[in-house]
């Protein structure tokens, strides 16, 4: 039997640019945001009943510029106050810069977890937060690494440019 969790983000990944991992856990995602292309992987954990998406910024940070790792340290603080659909990750040995949405989805009840067209939900609603995250703020990674303007101008710019188109 196919494993549920796995079957439905099978299903919601048809027609996206996405292959599954040669370990059967999940599925790569080529992306192509607003104004960049990254890679995204979901992992779908269905002994453990998870789903979980990480989006890989196309601009890691020099793992050995101080002053980078700090800028990006706060932008990722900063980004992460008060939001909700995921969080921004910054791995200070090696540069990376992503960000996770996910879902425990062990404390339902099995006629949820079983229930193909509730995975599709979470699996559909999760991978389109997380991909929107990365494009909403894929801009304020590359301004960062540039070091010209102030972090926190930065999400300033971004966060009221939403505002405008909503």
């Amino acid at each position: 039997m196919t494993d549920p969790l796995h079957a439905a983000a099978g299903r919601v990944y048809q027609g996206w640019p996405a292959a599954e991992s040669s370990d059967g856990l999940g599925y790569t995602i080529d992306v192509t945001g607003s104004d960049s292309s990254w890679t995204a992987v979901a992992i779908t954990d269905d002994a453990g009943l998870v789903f979980c998406i990480y989006s890989y910024s196309p601009f890691d940070v020099p793992a050995e510029d101080a002053e980078a790792l700090a800028r990006m340290s706060e932008f990722v603080d900063r980004v992460n106050h008060g939001l909700v659909p995921g969080t921004f990750e910054l791995d200070r040995d090696t540069g990376e810069v992503r960000v996770r949405s996910g879902y425990e989805l062990g404390t339902l009840p099995p006629t949820l977890t079983q229930d193909p067209d509730f995975l599709e939900t979470v699996v559909r609603d999760l991978s389109a937060a997380n991909v929107g995250l990365m494009d909403r703020y894929v801009t304020g990674l590359a301004a960062v690494l540039l070091g010209h303007v102030p972090v926190a101008e930065i999400i300033r710019d971004i966060e009221a440019a939403d505002s405008l188109t909503t």
